[in-house]
């Protein structure tokens, strides 16, 4: 497994790659096995598998967690070994933005809606960094996990609007056996609190239950709230129940067949902010 830690070396790396069937897996590190599931779709598809690992503060606002965030660089390396990915890109920040760095990549759209009108900024630091890195290793393929839904569908804008030549692709989320939805900051939760997070899964398919029975959106919100709050740990940030394509919220009874639907939502727990979603 090559590494490379500088921009010079991946493009070294990557001039010298005979295919051009290479799957990209973008992450911050901190890997469970959401990411290597990611990564595992990448080997099945793709001639070459690159991982990057970069904890990008660009998208985290002065308050949130950049310096708090969960950092496992040996044992991501070696999780990585065992499932024989062809390239690591681990660059630092200098590497990555320049003391005159100035530009950024804004979609200007869905990134106003739920996560972003929560955290302003952080889905311009997303779509920069992740430009960057589609423009340094030139993959055929990239794979993002849904539990980001609105990410993903930001990327996947990004990349038809701005004429990337690359196949992104969507994967399943992978949940813990509670069914609370893998992510790195779960690391901050004891076993109890993760137990008592999976509340939001919970709420999700109660949500989907009552959308396929027709109730109103109004309703399903209501309800969904209701078993939330039942645990006065933890707070609602958002729950949403929208078009997929527009991340628009619906209104009324909904036919779940004319379109795809996302609910979604939002909670902390002790200050740790988690997100999880179901696609109908």
């Amino acid at each position: 497994m090559k590494i490379c830690k500088t921009i010079s070396e991946l493009i070294e790396w990557r001039n010298e790659s005979e295919t051009r069937n290479i799957g990209f897996v973008p992450t911050m590190g901190a890997l469970h096995q959401g990411h290597l599931s990611l990564v595992e779709e990448s080997k099945i598809s793709c001639e070459k598998t690159v991982v990057s690992i970069f904890v990008n503060e660009l998208q985290f606002s002065p308050e949130e967690d950049f310096d708090q965030y969960p950092r496992a660089i040996e044992s991501d390396l070696d999780a990585l070994k065992t499932l024989k990915v062809d390239m690591v890109f681990l660059p630092n920040a200098k590497e990555m933005y320049n003391e005159e760095f100035s530009v950024v990549v804004n979609e200007l759209t869905i990134a106003q809606k739920l996560e972003g009108a929560s955290r302003p900024g952080f889905f311009s630091g997303v779509t920069t960094v992740v430009s960057k890195l589609f423009n340094l290793v030139r993959p055929s393929h990239a794979f993002f996990g849904q539990k980001d839904i609105q990410q993903l569908a930001i990327i996947t804008k990004m990349v038809k609007d701005l004429n990337y030549n690359i196949n992104v692709i969507g994967c399943e989320t992978i949940r813990e056996i509670g069914g609370l939805a893998m992510s790195s900051r779960n690391k901050y939760l004891s076993n109890r609190e993760k137990e008592e997070a999976s509340i939001l899964y919970q709420a999700l398919k109660l949500g989907k239950k009552l959308l396929l029975d027709q109730a109103s959106i109004h309703h399903i919100k209501t309800e969904m709230e209701k078993l939330i709050i039942k645990n006065k740990k933890i707070k609602i940030d958002y729950l949403s129940v929208a078009q997929l394509s527009t991340f628009e919220e619906l209104e009324g009874p909904v036919d779940h067949k004319k379109f795809k639907i996302v609910i979604s939502g939002a909670v902390l727990i002790n200050d740790v902010r988690l997100i999880d979603n179901i696609l109908i």
